[in-house]
Order: structure tokens, then sequence, then C-alpha cells
């Protein structure tokens, strides 16, 4: 009965082994270790900033109006894909075709939103989905939105 105190001081003494830290290995010659690596500089301080508490200026429609994109949407028309931006609360609509920002206004219609221009190109929305594209010198293009 002797063997087992001798066998539970050698379980002991392995586990406390097991548990120390390891020796670190000797770096062989031309290996770079953490403590050659040069720390970089601390990063230069932020640019200021106005203080939180700075009130705002301005009426408030036009700090909303600086604050939210304008309101777009995209549609397709028989192979012209366009984005149209409305803007000033819907009283003006422009889009790019061919490289060309056209800016149109809103006319009266007698149903959905039309906008014109005095060089022949328009655009009517007459359904939340579906509009109809005229350019200048071109046939009307029958347009869907794009999701």
């Amino acid at each position: 009965m002797r063997a087992a105190p001798a066998l539970t001081a050698l379980i002991a003494a392995f586990a406390l082994g097991a548990c120390s830290e390891p020796t670190p290995a000797t770096p062989a010659p031309g290996d770079v270790t953490p403590h050659d690596v040069a720390t970089p500089p601390p990063a230069p301080p932020a640019a200021p900033t106005e203080p939180e508490d700075t009130p705002m200026t301005g009426s408030l429609a036009a700090r909303e109006a600086a604050s939210q994109p304008t309101s777009t949407l995209d549609f397709d028309c028989e192979g012209i894909r366009i984005t149209v931006a409305y803007e000033n609360d819907d009283a003006l609509a422009k889009f790019v075709v061919d490289g060309e920002t056209l800016a149109l206004d809103r006319e009266d219609a007698a149903s959905g939103a039309m906008y014109a221009d005095a060089a022949g190109n328009r655009f009517w929305a007459h359904r939340p989905d579906e509009a109809r594209l005229t350019l200048e010198g071109d046939h009307e293009r029958n347009c869907h939105r794009v999701y």
C-alpha cells in the first residue's frame, strides 16, 4: 500500500509541471521577436470638433433639407434607365439621360405628376410604379419602377 502515496505525489508533480508557463525558445539567428519590432508612434490628435452644445442655426426646414437626401426613384423606360430626384417639395424632377442632366418643372396634369421643360422633354408619373418619358425629338416611352 506504499505505492499509493508515491503515485499520488508523482501525479501531483506532473500536474504542477503541466500548469507552469513554458520557457521561451531561444530565437534562431535572423528571427524577429516581438521585442525587435518598433512600436508605431501614437496617432496624431483628432481634428477639433464643434462642441455638441452649439445651438443649430437657420430654419427648421433648412436644417431638415440639409440632413435628408433628396427623394429618388429608379425607372426603366424601355431601355433607358433613369433615377428621378424630386426636389423642392416635388416641384422639380431631375434625372440624367446620355450624360445630360434634365431639370423638369412640375406642370398641371389631369392625374399623377407631370414634369416638363421648354425643349419638349416630359416625365409623367401617372401611377405609383409607372410613368411615361418623352425626350426631345423622340417617341414616348413606358417606364416601370425598378426596386
